[in-house]
């Protein structure tokens, strides 16, 4: 199936249609074994925190008291505590560091308005990651239904890709792509 995705996704079969359609090649090269990691404000941590001064955050074993103070959390399974999918919003505050960021990671502020677009089937494929900018009518993933079928999942919004949710359980393949304004996201440098 992975064959049949990646040829729907260099135009073959889709008429060779590029309009509403990016390449996220840094996405789909990304080694599966190198997740983002995530950190949450007034949350505990789980392996360490990163304190936040200013646009500069520092992974540190234990919070100061002189900057925000983000809580490791283990990425792609957290939900409630970070999002309000009924109001659309994020409930608390939030910092995403993708593996291949380069020291840069995404802040999301709390109220902050989140769009959370699913991407469900018997199995999905999301080919965006942390950090790309989506227009209306990107792709998001793809969908293997029960009916042997293979749907693309477009975005209806504009913004920034902030958080994946994967749920733990299935089948069937439940992944939720939160997508933020560009305006409402903040880089913010991250110093090891």
């Amino acid at each position: 199936m992975g064959v049949l995705l990646y040829s729907l996704w260099d135009g073959a079969g889709m008429g060779g249609r590029r309009r509403g359609r990016r390449e996220y090649s840094v996405c789909l090269e990304r080694n599966p074994y190198l997740i983002p990691s995530l950190y949450v404000e007034g949350m505990p941590s789980v392996d360490g925190y990163l304190e936040l001064v200013g646009e500069e955050a520092s992974v540190v074993d234990r919070c100061s008291g002189v900057g925000r103070c983000f809580g490791k959390r283990i990425y792609g399974v957290e939900l409630d505590s970070i999002v309000d999918l009924l109001g659309k919003k994020a409930v608390r505050s939030f910092i995403v560091v993708p593996p291949e960021s380069g020291g840069e990671g995404l802040l999301v502020e709390k109220d902050t308005y989140l769009e959370p677009i699913p991407v469900e089937g018997l199995k999905t494929t999301v080919v965006v990651c942390e950090g790309v900018e989506v227009d209306v009518e990107d792709t998001l993933g793809y969908v293997f239904t029960r009916k042997g079928e293979v749907r693309r999942i477009r975005t209806h919004v504009s913004g920034v890709v902030v958080y994946i949710y994967s749920s733990p359980e299935g089948p069937p393949d439940q992944n939720i792509v939160m997508i933020a304004p560009k305006e409402a996201v903040k880089r913010v440098r991250i110093r090891r």
